[in-house]
């Protein structure tokens, strides 16, 4: 029986993840691990739109406001508490919030881990396994 030696765990904070501008209106910043990727996304009001597809499973939570969410054929009205599965490949997309409402607050979870998002995770000094994606 072998015993693995310790590794350091770093702690992170929201407030102190860099943030990236996706296109106008919407804002991200992003976590990861060797297997999955989050994102901790700002929509506001008047935000571009922006219809895609992409191969990985997507767990949706809108954490405060409230959006129009698009997939496939259905549309969805979520406020805050919402949570929606997006299976891979299915075309999605969100309307921006109403003026009124402000702007809303969405995470989102990606598996397995995004290759094209683990650039926005350089700042992280986690020891990532050699098997896993975007190291």
């Amino acid at each position: 029986m072998s015993v693995e030696q310790a590794v350091a765990v770093p702690q992170y904070n929201w407030d102190t993840i860099p943030e990236r501008t996706m296109r106008p209106g919407v804002t991200q910043k992003v976590f990861r691990g060797d297997n999955v990727v989050i994102g901790l996304t700002t929509l506001h009001p008047g935000m571009e739109t922006a219809p895609h597809r992409h191969p990985w499973e997507q767990l949706f939570m809108i954490l405060k406001g409230r959006i129009t969410l698009h997939i496939e054929e259905q549309v969805f009205d979520c406020p805050a508490g919402t949570v929606i599965r997006i299976p891979p490949n299915a075309l999605h997309w969100g309307e921006g919030p109403r003026e009124e409402d402000g702007p809303a607050l969405n995470l989102d979870v990606w598996y397995p881990l995004r290759p094209d998002y683990a650039a926005f995770t350089q700042y992280q000094t986690d020891r990532f396994s050699p098997d896993a994606a975007g190291v």
